[in-house]
């Protein structure tokens, strides 16, 4: 692949392992719309988070929401707020999309943003995060995220 005119390519980004994110969720209410879709929502109901130096609950009332797609994956976009043991509030939006594998489960990719206020957690919310989403088949009730930094 080319620059297209670039004078240089600044080349793959580096990842490095940030967050790791356990979300708990209740049934899904899923349900076909009058355009011809079918939309889902996964309410989050609690959960844990941990990144270098913090740890984290997930607070209860975000959601996941989900469209399905024609070739039977998701994309989806979830919201919900941690709050760091030191009462510091994060909010997270974490959007992609999740694929049906042959077990039964489903494998996603993301990019997340963090909302942060001022104070010594604010470079999270400067951060540029790319996201891996596991739903296990055979647990219902979890979805576990890894959110990969790329630094600028």
């Amino acid at each position: 692949m080319t620059t297209l005119g670039a004078s240089h390519t600044l080349g793959q980004p580096d990842l490095r392992k940030a967050i790791v994110i356990r979300a708990d969720i209740g049934p899904a209410l899923e349900f076909p719309t009058t355009e011809g879709s079918t939309r889902a929502m996964f309410p989050i109901t609690g959960g844990a988070a941990q990144g270098k130096g913090w740890t984290a609950r997930i607070l209860p009332g975000g959601a996941d929401f989900a469209h399905l797609l024609p070739d039977g994956s998701y994309a989806i976009e979830a919201r919900y707020c941690l709050q760091l043991t030191d009462g510091t509030p994060v909010m997270v939006t974490n959007a992609g999309r999740m694929v049906r594998q042959p077990d039964g489960a489903f494998h996603g990719r993301t990019r997340a943003t963090l909302e942060v206020p001022p104070g010594p957690h604010a470079a999270l919310g400067g951060a540029v995060y790319f996201g891996t989403a596991l739903a296990p088949a055979d647990d219902e009730a979890h979805v576990y995220i890894e959110l990969w930094e790329a630094p600028v």
